[in-house]
């Protein structure tokens, strides 16, 4: 199922975000660009053998709906600060578990989860360590990060304001990849960095839970 199908899926009347406004954008390149980049999370997510994982920043369950069509078998829970994305998630995929939270305060135990899954949201967040620590400490094994690929996405991002065709996403942070992979090894060993078009994706061990030394 193309994955402007996932995001229409019991969207509530009148329903808008700036999120779900990325996936339903409506044109064949980027919507296979958007295929692309889920086909990378999926095959990383596959290799970790999850099953339970949390999705940080789920928004209305559009990025579940994929890895759930593309094999993923196992228990998912996804949070989001948005009630009413929560809410569209529920109404679309009720077998999953959602919740309205802040990812500075995760509703969870220390190591509830076997994989964090976290897609394009630190890039919106002012103090992404604070963030971080929350996602390992949930964390028993991985974490799946993703933001998007500097300083091309931002270049994008100008051309497309500047010809009226898209808008500010409102980025914060605008992670390079060496700056990014910097970043996540603050939560422990980088196993793997990927890139597809305009996003990076990083795959995490955080295990051991103490890091004497930088990795």
């Amino acid at each position: 199922m193309p994955v402007i199908e996932h995001a229409r899926k019991e969207k509530p009347k009148g329903y808008t975000s700036d999120n779900h406004r990325k996936w339903e954008f409506n044109n064949s390149l980027y919507q296979r660009h958007l295929e692309l980049y889920l086909d990378h999370m999926y095959h990383l997510l596959e290799f970790t053998g999850a099953k339970n994982v949390l999705d940080a920043g789920c928004g209305e369950g559009i990025v579940y709906r994929a890895m759930k069509e593309r094999g993923y078998k196992g228990k998912w829970t996804g949070f989001d600060f948005s009630a009413e994305a929560v809410e569209f998630a529920r109404q679309a995929s009720p077998e999953a578990n959602w919740v309205a939270a802040s990812a500075y305060e995760i509703p969870f135990l220390d190591e509830s989860f076997d994989v964090i899954f976290c897609s394009q949201v630190l890039e919106h967040l002012p103090e992404p360590e604070k963030v971080l620590a929350e996602l390992d400490r949930v964390a028993e094994h991985w974490l799946l990060l993703s933001v998007p690929l500097e300083p091309y996405f931002r270049t994008l991002t100008w051309l497309s304001v500047k010809l009226g065709i898209g808008g500010d996403p409102g980025h914060v942070n605008h992670w390079r990849p060496a700056q990014f992979r910097s970043f996540c090894r603050k939560a422990g060993k980088l196993h793997a960095w990927e890139r597809t078009t305009v996003y990076q994706i990083t795959l995490v061990d955080v295990r051991p839970k103490h890091h004497s030394t930088p990795v």
